[in-house]
């Protein structure tokens, strides 16, 4: 896209040990147009201020892309609330779908300045009465659906099955005087880890933590020894930028928990 739209891409990096909104919005200049970035992030739990970060851009005349395909199905997410102009996740992550599915979400005002990519005849305007489309004139669906692509059915299907299953488990249960809407350990907020294991890392306020944290021994070769530990404990685990990422989620219990512990401190 540089060479084709003439546009410059510019990363911003921290300032600090997590990526903020302040540093995003330090390097916001009248020229940008798009800012593009993570909700959480993948390599250390981190969770992104997004309203603050929207405000800037708005304020700005740039638009904000969020992607939410490490928090949509484990922490809430509110469009209006955020204030992202943009929205894409994928579905095999908490969303627990298959490979290859994922959503893109739009604000409608923002659809007509959209460019659309190939289409089909299923995501052209007036698709809904096949004896009437337009086969000599095709435009784009006003909706979202203009960037369908062919063959969607049937993940779709899958895919929306997942999501009633997650409202399902969502869905709070009367137990005496409080609700419970899923398992505990999907509520744990596994904290960020210093220099060795169990010894918590104090920079992350709770309101900026995501659904899954992140530790690191004393040095990346132990690291990735504890790494491979684990594995051969059976405690399935994620090794992301010489970091072990632990998600629990659903089908996790309070006893998974006792066992990554013991397997890190024995």
């Amino acid at each position: 896209m540089q060479e084709r739209e003439g546009i410059r891409v510019k990363v911003v990096a921290p300032q600090e040990k997590f990526m903020t909104a302040d540093d995003v919005i330090a390097a916001l200049t009248p020229r940008t147009r798009l800012v593009s970035i993570s909700h959480v992030r993948f390599d250390d739990g981190s969770m992104l201020d997004v309203p603050r970060l929207a405000e800037a851009c708005h304020k700005q005349g740039a638009l904000l892309l969020l992607d939410v395909s490490q928090s949509c199905g484990a922490v809430p997410i509110d469009v209006a609330t955020l204030g992202a102009d943009f929205l894409v996740g994928a579905g095999y992550k908490w969303l627990l779908g298959p490979f290859g599915t994922g959503f893109f979400w739009i604000k409608k005002e923002l659809l007509a300045s959209v460019r659309p990519a190939p289409y089909y005849w299923m995501a052209v305007e007036g698709s809904d009465n096949f004896s009437k489309l337009d086969f000599s004139n095709p435009k784009p669906a006003a909706s979202a659906k203009r960037w369908d692509a062919p063959e969607w059915g049937q993940p779709l299907q899958f895919q929306s099955r997942c999501a009633r299953r997650l409202r399902r488990i969502r869905s709070p249960r009367k137990t005496g005087n409080r609700s419970r809407a899923q398992p505990r350990a999907y509520r744990l907020h596994v904290l960020p880890f210093a220099d060795r294991p169990l010894r918590r890392r104090k920079s992350l306020d709770r309101k900026l933590r995501g659904p899954y944290g992140c530790f690191v021994a004393r040095t990346p070769e132990k690291t990735a020894a504890l790494y491979n530990k684990l594995r051969e404990q059976k405690v399935f685990v994620s090794l992301r930028e010489s970091k072990i990422r632990v998600s629990p989620y659903l089908y996790n219990t309070i006893q998974d928990i006792d066992r990554l512990i013991a397997a890190i401190t024995t």
